[in-house]
Protein backbone atom coordinates (compact mmCIF):
# COMPACT_ATOMS: atom_id res chain seq x y z
CA UNK A 1 0.00 0.00 0.00
CA UNK A 2 1.34 3.57 -1.02
CA UNK A 3 1.89 6.11 2.27
CA UNK A 4 -0.38 8.69 2.46
CA UNK A 5 1.08 12.08 1.47
CA UNK A 6 0.39 13.73 4.69
CA UNK A 7 3.46 11.49 6.10
CA UNK A 8 5.99 13.39 7.67
CA UNK A 9 8.43 13.43 10.52
CA UNK A 10 6.89 14.43 13.98
CA UNK A 11 8.06 13.84 17.29
CA UNK A 12 6.93 15.16 20.43
CA UNK A 13 9.52 17.22 22.62
CA UNK A 14 10.72 14.54 25.11
CA UNK A 15 11.36 12.08 21.91
CA UNK A 16 13.13 14.82 20.16
CA UNK A 17 15.35 15.12 22.63
CA UNK A 18 16.22 11.56 23.44
CA UNK A 19 16.90 10.98 19.51
CA UNK A 20 19.36 13.55 19.71
CA UNK A 21 21.12 11.73 22.32
CA UNK A 22 21.11 8.65 20.67
CA UNK A 23 22.03 9.74 17.18
CA UNK A 24 25.04 11.32 19.01
CA UNK A 25 25.96 8.07 20.13
CA UNK A 26 25.78 6.44 16.33
CA UNK A 27 27.42 9.30 15.00
CA UNK A 28 30.01 8.58 16.92
CA UNK A 29 30.69 5.50 16.37
CA UNK A 30 30.51 5.98 12.27
CA UNK A 31 33.27 8.60 12.70
CA UNK A 32 35.58 6.10 15.38
CA UNK A 33 35.17 9.01 18.04
CA UNK A 34 34.78 8.54 21.73
CA UNK A 35 31.51 8.64 23.35
CA UNK A 36 31.14 12.39 24.47
CA UNK A 37 33.35 13.93 21.52
CA UNK A 38 30.60 14.16 19.37
CA UNK A 39 26.90 15.47 20.78
CA UNK A 40 23.69 17.27 19.04
CA UNK A 41 22.64 19.61 21.77
CA UNK A 42 19.06 20.43 21.12
CA UNK A 43 17.17 23.98 21.66
CA UNK A 44 13.21 23.45 22.42
CA UNK A 45 10.72 26.33 23.08
CA UNK A 46 7.32 26.31 22.54
CA UNK A 47 6.71 26.15 18.53
CA UNK A 48 10.51 25.58 17.47
CA UNK A 49 12.99 22.43 17.83
CA UNK A 50 16.49 22.56 16.74
CA UNK A 51 19.89 20.81 16.99
CA UNK A 52 23.20 20.80 15.57
CA UNK A 53 26.66 19.70 16.57
CA UNK A 54 28.72 20.31 19.20
CA UNK A 55 30.77 18.01 21.72
CA UNK A 56 34.42 17.58 23.03
CA UNK A 57 35.77 17.43 19.69
CA UNK A 58 33.80 20.34 17.69
CA UNK A 59 35.33 24.09 16.82
CA UNK A 60 33.00 27.12 16.23
CA UNK A 61 33.79 28.18 12.44
CA UNK A 62 31.98 30.55 10.32
CA UNK A 63 30.14 29.67 7.37
CA UNK A 64 28.66 30.74 3.88
CA UNK A 65 25.47 31.53 5.10
CA UNK A 66 24.17 31.75 8.74
CA UNK A 67 25.59 32.71 12.08
CA UNK A 68 28.47 30.56 12.82
CA UNK A 69 28.66 27.05 13.53
CA UNK A 70 30.46 24.14 15.06
CA UNK A 71 32.09 21.42 13.17
CA UNK A 72 33.92 18.14 13.76
CA UNK A 73 36.57 16.20 12.40
CA UNK A 74 35.62 13.84 9.44
CA UNK A 75 38.79 12.51 8.38
CA UNK A 76 42.29 13.48 7.29
CA UNK A 77 42.93 14.13 4.05
CA UNK A 78 46.76 15.56 3.70
CA UNK A 79 49.21 16.11 6.55
CA UNK A 80 47.90 18.02 8.86
CA UNK A 81 44.51 18.98 6.77
CA UNK A 82 41.27 17.90 8.49
CA UNK A 83 37.90 17.41 6.21
CA UNK A 84 35.39 18.60 8.65
CA UNK A 85 31.04 18.61 9.09
CA UNK A 86 28.67 20.96 10.56
CA UNK A 87 25.00 19.85 10.93
CA UNK A 88 21.63 21.51 11.59
CA UNK A 89 18.18 20.77 12.12
CA UNK A 90 15.12 22.92 12.55
CA UNK A 91 11.79 21.64 13.32
CA UNK A 92 8.22 23.78 13.90
CA UNK A 93 4.88 23.09 15.44
CA UNK A 94 1.99 25.05 14.46
CA UNK A 95 -0.74 26.44 17.70
CA UNK A 96 -2.54 23.23 19.38
CA UNK A 97 -0.11 20.23 17.74
CA UNK A 98 1.75 17.79 20.03
CA UNK A 99 4.67 17.24 18.11
CA UNK A 100 6.86 19.34 15.82
CA UNK A 101 6.92 18.25 12.34
CA UNK A 102 10.30 18.32 10.19
CA UNK A 103 11.38 21.69 8.45
CA UNK A 104 15.11 21.20 7.53
CA UNK A 105 18.34 19.92 7.94
CA UNK A 106 22.08 19.49 6.16
CA UNK A 107 25.49 19.52 6.72
CA UNK A 108 28.32 21.50 5.46
CA UNK A 109 32.06 20.24 4.62
CA UNK A 110 34.88 22.38 5.12
CA UNK A 111 38.41 21.59 5.14
CA UNK A 112 40.64 22.88 7.23
CA UNK A 113 43.30 22.46 10.43
CA UNK A 114 42.44 21.56 13.98
CA UNK A 115 42.75 24.97 16.29
CA UNK A 116 42.70 27.08 12.59
CA UNK A 117 39.32 29.25 12.57
CA UNK A 118 39.57 29.62 8.54
CA UNK A 119 37.85 26.34 7.27
CA UNK A 120 36.55 26.93 4.19
CA UNK A 121 33.18 25.88 3.07
CA UNK A 122 33.20 22.95 0.11
CA UNK A 123 29.62 21.88 -0.37
CA UNK A 124 26.07 21.33 1.42
CA UNK A 125 24.07 18.52 1.50
CA UNK A 126 20.56 19.25 2.26
CA UNK A 127 16.76 17.83 2.59
CA UNK A 128 13.64 19.60 2.83
CA UNK A 129 10.31 18.55 4.30
CA UNK A 130 6.78 19.51 2.91
CA UNK A 131 6.65 22.09 5.28
CA UNK A 132 9.61 24.43 4.42
CA UNK A 133 8.44 27.03 2.00
CA UNK A 134 11.37 25.54 0.20
CA UNK A 135 10.03 22.49 -0.88
CA UNK A 136 7.30 23.62 -4.20
CA UNK A 137 10.68 25.10 -6.17
CA UNK A 138 11.28 22.45 -8.49
CA UNK A 139 14.61 21.85 -7.13
CA UNK A 140 15.88 18.38 -5.79
CA UNK A 141 15.43 17.40 -2.63
CA UNK A 142 17.87 16.12 -0.79
CA UNK A 143 20.28 17.81 -2.77
CA UNK A 144 24.16 19.35 -3.26
CA UNK A 145 25.10 22.41 -3.45
CA UNK A 146 28.63 23.33 -4.60
CA UNK A 147 30.18 25.89 -2.34
CA UNK A 148 33.59 26.38 -3.25
CA UNK A 149 33.89 28.63 -6.04
CA UNK A 150 31.68 31.02 -3.24
CA UNK A 151 34.13 30.10 -0.76
CA UNK A 152 36.81 31.50 -3.31
CA UNK A 153 35.68 34.69 -4.07
CA UNK A 154 35.18 35.56 -0.49
CA UNK A 155 38.86 34.91 0.52
CA UNK A 156 40.16 38.37 -0.63
CA UNK A 157 43.69 39.07 0.08
CA UNK A 158 43.76 42.80 1.20
CA UNK A 159 46.27 45.16 0.04
CA UNK A 160 49.30 45.82 2.41
CA UNK A 161 48.19 48.26 5.41
CA UNK A 162 50.38 50.81 4.66
CA UNK A 163 51.48 50.59 0.98
CA UNK A 164 52.12 53.87 -1.01
CA UNK A 165 48.43 54.58 -2.43
CA UNK A 166 48.27 55.51 -5.97
CA UNK A 167 47.45 59.26 -6.88
CA UNK A 168 43.69 59.87 -6.87
CA UNK A 169 42.38 60.86 -10.18
CA UNK A 170 40.39 64.54 -9.86
CA UNK A 171 36.61 63.58 -9.55
CA UNK A 172 33.70 66.20 -10.71
CA UNK A 173 31.82 68.02 -7.84
CA UNK A 174 28.36 66.08 -7.97
CA UNK A 175 29.85 62.97 -9.83
CA UNK A 176 29.17 59.70 -8.36
CA UNK A 177 32.33 57.81 -6.42
CA UNK A 178 34.42 55.54 -8.51
CA UNK A 179 33.54 52.35 -7.79
CA UNK A 180 36.27 49.22 -7.23
CA UNK A 181 36.39 47.49 -10.63
CA UNK A 182 35.45 43.91 -11.24
CA UNK A 183 36.68 42.21 -14.21
CA UNK A 184 34.90 38.82 -15.56
CA UNK A 185 35.66 35.43 -15.07
CA UNK A 186 33.53 32.83 -16.46
CA UNK A 187 35.37 30.20 -13.91
CA UNK A 188 35.53 32.53 -10.51
CA UNK A 189 32.17 34.26 -11.37
CA UNK A 190 29.75 31.80 -11.69
CA UNK A 191 27.59 31.38 -8.91
CA UNK A 192 27.38 27.53 -9.01
CA UNK A 193 25.91 27.55 -5.31
CA UNK A 194 22.24 28.52 -6.40
CA UNK A 195 22.27 25.07 -7.87
CA UNK A 196 20.69 22.18 -6.30
CA UNK A 197 22.13 18.70 -7.43
CA UNK A 198 19.27 16.69 -7.19
CA UNK A 199 20.79 13.37 -4.96
CA UNK A 200 17.23 11.36 -5.12
CA UNK A 201 16.36 11.84 -9.21
CA UNK A 202 15.18 8.92 -10.74
CA UNK A 203 14.89 10.18 -14.62
CA UNK A 204 16.06 6.66 -15.86
CA UNK A 205 12.59 5.06 -14.48
CA UNK A 206 10.12 7.35 -15.71
CA UNK A 207 10.77 11.36 -16.64
CA UNK A 208 7.75 12.38 -15.10
CA UNK A 209 8.90 11.15 -11.51
CA UNK A 210 9.00 13.99 -9.09
CA UNK A 211 13.13 14.87 -8.12
CA UNK A 212 11.63 16.33 -4.84
CA UNK A 213 11.52 13.70 -1.97
CA UNK A 214 10.55 14.66 1.37
CA UNK A 215 11.70 12.20 4.26
CA UNK A 216 8.39 10.01 5.71
CA UNK A 217 9.80 9.04 9.00
CA UNK A 218 12.39 10.03 11.59
CA UNK A 219 13.90 6.80 10.52
CA UNK A 220 14.05 7.77 7.07
CA UNK A 221 15.89 11.38 8.26
CA UNK A 222 18.53 9.03 10.79
CA UNK A 223 19.66 6.47 8.11
CA UNK A 224 19.96 9.60 5.63
CA UNK A 225 22.13 11.67 8.22
CA UNK A 226 24.29 8.54 8.52
CA UNK A 227 24.45 7.54 4.97
CA UNK A 228 25.35 11.17 4.38
CA UNK A 229 27.79 11.12 6.37
CA UNK A 230 29.47 7.84 5.56
CA UNK A 231 29.53 9.11 1.90
CA UNK A 232 30.95 12.12 2.35
CA UNK A 233 34.01 10.77 4.31
CA UNK A 234 34.47 8.26 1.19
CA UNK A 235 34.61 10.79 -1.31
CA UNK A 236 36.61 13.41 0.24
CA UNK A 237 39.25 10.43 1.43
CA UNK A 238 39.93 10.52 -2.64
CA UNK A 239 41.19 14.16 -2.74
CA UNK A 240 44.78 16.00 -2.14
CA UNK A 241 45.82 19.16 -1.52
CA UNK A 242 47.77 20.24 -4.93
CA UNK A 243 49.81 23.22 -4.99
CA UNK A 244 48.34 26.27 -6.64
CA UNK A 245 49.90 29.22 -8.79
CA UNK A 246 50.94 31.82 -5.97
CA UNK A 247 48.07 34.52 -6.89
CA UNK A 248 45.64 31.67 -6.20
CA UNK A 249 47.19 31.24 -2.38
CA UNK A 250 45.52 32.78 0.07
Amino acid sequence: MARSEAEEPKLSAGAFEQRSKALAVQLARTLDLATGEVSLPCEIASLQAALSLGGRASEIIARNRGKPHRVIPLCGIANDVLAWIGYREHWHREGGEQSFRFIECGFTLHVGREGELEKPQILRSEWIGRRSGMFGNNAGHPHWQLDVLESARQAVVEPPRFAEAAPAAPVEFGSAAAEEPFGESLLFGLTVERMHLASAALWWRKPSLPVAHPPESVADLDRWILGCVNYLRQEIRRCVIVGVPSYLAT
